[in-house]
């Protein structure tokens, strides 16, 4: 579809096609979309993080439940030099065209660190992470747009409601591996004819659940972080 050829792939674009086709054809082809409620958790979580890494201090009413994981962050990173929070990175080439919406990005002589900011309910899967698009488009726009080593790539995930952390390490052979998955994942995407939806436990997090299911959301789901 000429539209789709237009369009920088997330990670969640792609998750979208990979959960229900139709979703991702309302968003993306139909352009029928909201942002949601900007207040949730997540949303305010990764804002003080944001203001954080900018130099901004921000004072935080202790009874909040904010005020603790925000407090686990400071303690996990502190702020330094070199660091870019909101840093976003896209790729270009042929068929290959990727978006990297990146929290935080600290750049030092021989290293670059990816670091992304977990706010679920449940503890961090290294398994479900590692295999992730948002693993690999990450790690590879980096790589690519710095032109460094993928040896010297990092990326680090972070749960400030567990206070817990996990790397994900590159290299030369992940880094070929995955710009082959991606550009078969898009040539795939583009030349979809179909759309159908795919009904699961999915639906009742969706936006468009009204529509396919006559079942409202919960707003507080539309953003996942």
């Amino acid at each position: 579809m000429e539209k789709l050829k237009n369009i920088y792939f997330s990670q969640s674009c792609i998750d979208t096609y990979d959960t229900c086709k139709l979703k991702f054809k309302k968003i993306y082809i139909d352009n029928i979309n909201w942002s949601g409620d900007n207040k949730n958790f997540g949303s305010k979580f990764h804002l003080l993080a944001q203001r954080y890494y900018v130099g901004i201090d921000t004072n935080l009413d202790k009874t909040k439940e904010e005020y603790v994981f925000f407090e686990n962050l400071k303690k996990f990173l502190r702020r330094d030099k070199n660091m870019y929070p909101e840093y976003t990175i896209r790729y270009k080439r042929g068929d290959l065209k990727l978006l990297a919406k990146i929290d935080l990005l600290k750049i030092e002589e021989n290293k670059i660190t990816i670091y992304d900011w977990k706010t679920n309910k449940s503890k961090l899967d290294r398994y479900q992470l590692e295999n992730s698009y948002q693993t690999k488009i990450y790690l590879h726009n980096v790589t690519e747009n710095f032109k460094v080593l993928p040896k010297n790539v990092t990326l680090i995930y972070y749960n400030p409601r567990f206070n817990e952390f996990l790397e994900v390490y590159y290299s030369d052979e992940k880094h070929l591996k995955y710009k082959l998955e991606l550009k078969n994942k898009i040539i795939e995407i583009v030349n979809q004819k179909v759309f159908d939806e795919k009904l699961g436990k999915h639906c009742k997090f969706c936006q468009f659940n009204a529509i396919c299911n006559e079942q409202w959301t919960n707003i507080d789901f539309l953003l996942d972080y």
